[in-house]
């Protein structure tokens, strides 16, 4: 039947122990020590992109604050031109309403000397006028 060799048990048990040996030399403890590097370069490598955020977070409120504060700016240019766009423009309203009365005065003068020199003309012309009013009328 079954013939068990205490020998042949015993080599096999040392083989096995022997294989288990080399085995664990060979490879698992090469295995173990790489899965225990690339554990702490993970760790290392979260550890750099959690100090990364940080840094992300810090430059984009940084960038928020120079955007509000060339929002400010932007406004306060806008603000001064619009002021200095209005001063000019009143400045030259009044120049030309200025012009414009002044104008307005030397036509009115222009007008009290035509009415003048009309009168005039008609008080010396008067008998004239008169005269070929009376013939018209004698015609009619």
């Amino acid at each position: 039947m079954l013939d068990i060799s205490i020998g042949i048990l015993g080599f096999m048990i040392v083989l096995f122990l022997a294989l288990i040996y080399v085995l664990n030399k060979t490879m698992y403890v090469p295995l173990m020590d790489f899965m225990a590097k690339r554990d702490k370069s993970i760790a290392e490598d979260m550890a750099s992109v959690n100090a990364g955020d940080s840094e992300i977070h810090s430059l984009e409120a940084e960038a928020n604050k120079n955007i509000s504060k060339a929002k400010a700016e932007a406004n306060e240019i806008k603000t001064s031109l619009i002021s200095k766009a209005k001063e000019e423009l009143a400045s030259v309203f009044e120049s030309k309403k200025a012009e414009l009365e002044k104008d307005m005065e030397s036509f009115i003068a222009d007008l009290a000397v035509k009415r003048e020199s009309l009168k005039s003309e008609l008080s010396a012309n008067l008998g004239t006028y008169k005269d070929s009013l009376e013939a018209r009328l004698k015609n009619i």
